[in-house]
């Protein structure tokens, strides 16, 4: 069953494609790059550490790739990047996270109708 790919008009609702063109191509390239910095500055444990990371924060993991990705551009690491070092840095770095909470009155419970009459 051969199925001719999707064009970007085709794709169901809430799915994405993925960069198509140069942007496309710059952005892999990007990628790439910073993989390959990541794969030179981190021992294997820090790896697997940062790859779980990004399956369920993908900001923070980023936030902390881009931290090495300039710390290994200027210099500023001494030697491979440490599970623990790496750790430390996690702990280090915050996303900032809104929660907004709407609240609805529903007219069950309002303290403007409160009348204590029916209680004599």
């Amino acid at each position: 069953m051969d199925q001719a790919p999707l064009g970007v008009d085709e794709i169901p609702e809430g799915f994405t494609a993925a960069p198509s063109g140069e942007e496309g191509k710059k952005q892999q390239e990007r990628q790439a790059q910073i993989e390959s910095i990541l794969d030179q500055i981190l021992d294997s444990a820090a790896k697997d550490r940062l790859s779980r990371i990004k399956l369920v924060r993908k900001e923070k993991a980023s936030q902390i790739e881009n931290q090495l990705v300039q710390m290994a551009m200027s210099g500023k690491l001494q030697g491979k990047i440490t599970e623990k070092v790496l750790c430390e840095m996690l702990e280090g770095t915050t996303v900032e996270t809104k929660v907004k909470i709407d609240r609805r009155n529903y007219g069950i419970d309002s303290d403007e109708d409160d009348n204590d009459d029916d209680l004599w």
